[in-house]
């Protein structure tokens, strides 16, 4: 949405078509974006079923559609439906991690990656359509994009994680590494903010009570939190932090990594798992730090926290770079990579007609 707005704000027709929500009309403009509603369905568990009712859906989707120039898509099905005629160009935007199925979209203009890891895995699996893809970050949004170079005052002795509450993230690794720090720091607390419900991505109940029973000391010096959806109490979070984890293991399921970028905008250093998804905004020693998820002691990790804990040279360093990195990715600069494929591409297709 916050892209859309910004191609919008630049002069440019948006129109969104997505699913319909009870309480919002068919049709309406917001900031500059028309958005027109159809009618869908909550995904069912059954795979099969899944695939029909998103092909339904994408017929209802081309059947809203106006004539354009560009059409982006991130739908199963729309891609392969799509008539070029009213679509225009089909921009693919491929937000997870493939599984051997970006080969069937030969029809795409460009199979946009949000990320280099996402690209190398499109290109492993399917070398047919290694020539569409492209790698074009997300974005932050507004408001975390007007949190940068924001003086937040005085840090706390504080490490903050913020992200789902489930074993793919690796908050075991991160209690186990604070088990430690607590012999050495413990007048440093731990706080954990995100769902541990299975339905907003969570891994439950069971999953949170183990969690909380790997605190081996000083139990009082870790929150959990649960979810924070305001981005304005966010930004407050990581600004008073001294510093940010995020400890994921999730070796096929992050695609970008939101979150870690969001505290460097916030110019909260950050420690992050060696995972390649992170490597298109992290310089390890530059403007952040990595550590090895697969030591599953945490020993690794406690060692990159305490540098952090017991260098306030070294906080500063991270956090000053930090704030650069994130000033690309603010949806103005990321508006222009998208823009400027977008252009590039039209240009293609109107010199090989």
């Amino acid at each position: 949405m916050t892209l859309c707005e910004e191609f919008a704000r630049q002069g440019h027709s948006v129109k969104i078509i997505s699913r319909m929500f009870p309480g919002l009309p068919r049709t309406q403009v917001l900031n500059g974006v028309t958005h027109r509603r159809v009618r869908s369905w909550s995904a069912p568990k059954n795979r099969a079923l899944y695939r029909i009712l998103d092909l339904i859906y994408a017929f209802r989707v081309t059947a809203a559609l106006e004539k354009s120039d560009i059409t982006i898509t991130n739908s199963v099905s729309l891609p392969l439906v799509l008539p070029k005629a009213k679509a225009g160009l089909i921009y693919v935007s491929v937000a997870r991690n493939p599984k051997g199925q970006m080969g069937i979209y030969r029809r795409a203009a460009r199979l946009q990656a949000v990320s280099r890891h996402i690209e190398n895995a499109i290109c492993e699996q399917s070398p047919n359509v290694r020539h569409l893809v492209k790698t074009v970050p997300n974005c932050l949004s507004r408001e975390f994009s007007s949190a940068i170079g924001t003086t937040f005052g005085t840090r706390r002795k504080e490490i903050l994680y913020v992200g789902r509450i489930a074993r793919e993230k690796g908050i075991h690794l991160l209690l186990r590494a604070f088990n430690f720090l607590s012999r050495e720091y413990p007048d440093w607390k731990l706080t954990i903010i995100g769902p541990h419900q299975p339905h907003l991505g969570g891994d439950g109940d069971a999953f949170l009570s183990e969690l909380m029973s790997l605190v081996e000391r000083n139990p009082e010096s870790v929150r959990f939190l649960g979810p924070i959806f305001d981005e304005k109490e966010l930004i407050q979070k990581m600004g008073q932090a001294q510093i940010f984890v995020y400890p994921s293991i999730a070796v096929a399921g992050e695609s970008f990594g939101l979150a870690p970028l969001e505290a460097m905008a916030c110019g909260c250093p950050v420690v992050l798992s060696q995972l390649e998804c992170f490597s298109d905004y992290l310089k390890p020693g530059i403007n952040g730090l990595t550590f090895d998820h697969a030591d599953e002691t945490g020993e690794t990790l406690a060692v990159a926290l305490s540098r952090l804990i017991e260098s306030e040279e070294l906080r500063n360093k991270l956090a000053v770079n930090a704030i650069a990195t994130s000033r690309e990715f603010t949806p103005q600069a990321v508006a222009k990579l998208f823009l400027d494929d977008f252009r590039s591409l039209l240009k293609q297709h109107v010199q090989s007609a």
